[in-house]
């Protein structure tokens, strides 16, 4: 199963990737297409590029173990990449210097973007995964694969049939008149300021979309479970659920700052930055969690490991919300030093926890043998 939805991934992300980077929009035609900028489509194409080679990864790691080859117990831990955020800053100069630019091509100015969000993913995976680096490639491959072709898309489509409930649900109820479709932008705008409107906002970013995200964030890690994974499996799977998704929602962000006149790379990138760190340490977590209740049938301690990693990403978009959307709305000038301030508070002891648990996770792997059962039988 593996294998074919592999080959799958490859045949079809990577003809979208072919038909993205040789393809331009009409700029300036009054069609769908003609509204997206030639950066937008080159980001598109890259990480249809990238989940391609992923997922050929993970088709070669399967013919490899179907056909019988032993695999080789030596891995390479390619310790060079913890120093690989060295070249962020480069990118940061990079992408301010030329977001302007006329004579850079948008393919190149893409690039800078698309590592911009990439290095830290890598680096956030490489430091916190330790000895563990590189002892499963083709599952890691695999397991980003999935997530970016099957967790991903199920989670837009749940999170949308939720987000329809709810505009049902008051539709129904009739408040605020809000399944009304406002004729002119004066009535947009009231809309949009209106208590009710801001606080259904506050529901579907800070309540919905975290409790969608990371409750199916890690399905990967679902299907490997019936493996015995060990715990330290479980989170690194669980790691590379949550970059696999960092990195497509950051991609999906990119595209559309591609699209607004004006924006600011430098602060996206950054901005980035917290959100990755979010996605990736839940993902860690639960992945545990997820691998260590399979074991002992704990189940209160996988809710409440789910609980916190709700709290978590629910107060960092909580926190977006109370300082930039909510201002936005109302027409209220955004305090960005304030906002700033406090997702770099939030980013940081998101941080300290994520150093913390990534050394009690290693730690204990090294006064046991670490898992391989059922290591032979994913293919």
């Amino acid at each position: 199963m593996n294998l074919f939805g592999n080959i799958f991934v490859v045949l079809g992300a990577g003809s979208l990737f072919l038909v993205l980077i040789w393809w331009q929009p009409e700029t300036g035609s009054n069609s769908v297409f003609g509204q997206l900028s030639n950066r937008t489509v080159y980001l598109w194409a890259y990480t249809c590029g990238f989940i391609a080679l992923l997922a050929f990864i993970g088709a070669v790691d399967s013919i490899l173990r179907l056909s019988g080859k032993s695999k080789n117990p030596k891995h390479k831990q390619a310790g060079w990449l913890q120093f690989i955020i060295l070249i962020f800053p480069l990118m940061l100069w990079a992408v301010d210097a030329w977001q302007y630019s006329i004579i850079l091509p948008d393919w190149i100015f893409s690039i800078l973007v698309f590592l911009g969000i990439l290095i830290p993913t890598i680096w956030l995976l490489r430091m916190a995964s330790g000895h563990l680096w590189g002892q499963h490639k083709g599952r890691n491959a695999s397991v980003i694969s999935f997530s970016s072709i099957v967790s991903i898309p199920l989670i837009m489509l749940v999170e949308l049939l939720l987000v329809i409930i709810l505009i049902l649900v008051l539709g129904i109820l009739n408040i605020g008149n809000i399944t009304q479709i406002p004729d002119t932008m004066g009535e947009i705008e009231a809309l949009l300021s209106s208590p009710l409107v801001v606080l259904a906002l506050t529901i579907i970013v800070a309540v919905i979309a975290p409790a969608v995200e990371e409750l199916f964030k890690t399905l990967a890690v679902w299907s490997l479970l019936g493996l015995g994974i060990s715990e330290s499996e479980g989170y690194l799977a669980g790691m590379m659920s949550g970059a696999a998704f960092a990195l497509v929602e950051g991609m999906l962000y990119a595209a559309q700052t591609a699209m607004t006149p004006g924006n600011d790379w430098l602060y996206f990138l950054i901005a980035r930055l917290g959100g990755t760190l979010i996605h990736v340490f839940n993902g860690g977590l639960i992945g545990w969690a997820l691998a260590k209740t399979w074991r002992d049938r704990n189940i209160a301690r996988l809710l409440g490991i789910y609980l916190l990693a709700f709290i978590i990403h629910g107060l960092w978009n909580l926190a977006v919300v109370l300082t930039q959307l909510i201002p936005s709305l109302r027409g209220q000038e955004i305090n960005l030093t304030l906002s700033n301030l406090i997702m770099a508070v939030m980013a940081l002891l998101v941080g300290v926890g994520y150093v913390f648990f990534a050394r009690h996770v290693l730690k204990s792997t090294k006064t046991q043998p670490i898992a391989i059962i059922g290591e032979t039988h994913v293919t």
